[in-house]
């Protein structure tokens, strides 16, 4: 028996919420020991080598038509946020930069509305402004904001808007390719970047850590929900929709109090959960 896409389609955003909530505590850890530009480079080099195989599978489907969009996906879609998340977890907590991707939904249909002519309607507008009323109660219900919070804002800011740029480039620029096609052949271009970058990295001080191993092995770790992420989050693009797909922005922040409660020892609050329930309805609304 085969399940309605609506309900494949949830499945799919409820596991890749799930494998890309993860990353921000694993960053957190491995930028004990590595330097922003580090736990990035690593990241995504780390995928490409994963990605290996389905590159070699599916180099035939490169052609002069997509190699620009594929070029501009890998960049958008894995060197941008692997930097500017890194990069704002140094200002802010793992926690925090989970919560904060609230903007991509909106951002993510504004590019749409802009650069690619997408139309929407009442209720999907409806699902985005309630998703980001619940972030925002989510958000605001902690006092885990750093003196840094405006510049990890910023970044985390910059990291969703690459996101939402790729989002919209797989969905409209990319129709003949599948998500696992697009996900392997982004990485053909940037993966090779990213080893070049870390051969001429000074790696002197992280293998001086005392933490080198627990922080090695989070990039690991990285790397794997990194290469899982990208494929499922692209077959989700092409299942359902770019703003449903964006709405994984609103379940983010439910993983996250998750690995708080799981290992940090925080408490769930009656607002948080009145959040989380708004955050949901909000999704609904995306893919009705």
């Amino acid at each position: 028996m085969t399940l309605p896409s609506k309900y494949t389609n949830w499945i799919l955003l409820i596991l890749v919420s799930f494998i890309w909530g993860s990353p921000y505590i694993l960053r957190e850890i491995a930028l004990e020991s590595f330097s922003h530009n580090q736990v990035a480079a690593f990241q995504v080099f780390f995928s490409f080598l994963l990605f290996i195989p389905l590159i070699a599978k599916n180099i035939r489907k490169l052609s002069k038509e997509n190699i620009l969009p594929l070029l501009l996906s890998g960049i958008t879609g894995n060197i941008g946020p692997a930097y500017f998340f890194a990069k704002a977890q140094t200002q802010i907590s793992s926690s925090v930069a989970g919560m904060l991707n609230a903007m991509l939904p909106m951002l993510t249909l504004l590019i749409a509305i802009l650069f690619f002519k997408s139309s929407t309607n009442k209720k999907v507008m409806g699902g985005i402004l309630l998703g980001f009323a619940g972030t925002l109660i989510l958000s605001f219900s902690g006092d885990s904001f750093g003196s840094s919070y405006f510049w990890g804002v910023f970044y985390v800011f910059m990291a969703i808007l690459s996101v939402a740029i790729s989002i919209n480039i797989v969905s409209f620029s990319l129709p003949k390719l599948t998500g696992t096609e697009i996900a392997s052949l982004a990485f053909l271009f940037v993966g090779p970047a990213a080893g070049i970058f870390l051969a001429f990295t000074d790696l002197s001080a992280p293998l001086a850590s005392e933490t080198l191993t627990k922080s090695a092995i989070m990039l690991g770790l990285l790397a794997i929900l990194t290469f899982a992420g990208v494929i499922m989050y692209n077959q989700l693009i092409k299942k359902s929709s770019y703003v449903f797909a964006a709405s994984i922005a609103y379940i983010i922040p439910i993983v996250a109090i998750f690995w708080g409660i799981a290992i940090g020892g925080d408490h769930i609050s009656i607002a948080q959960t009145a959040s989380i329930i708004i955050i949901l309805a909000g999704v609904h609304l995306t893919n009705r």
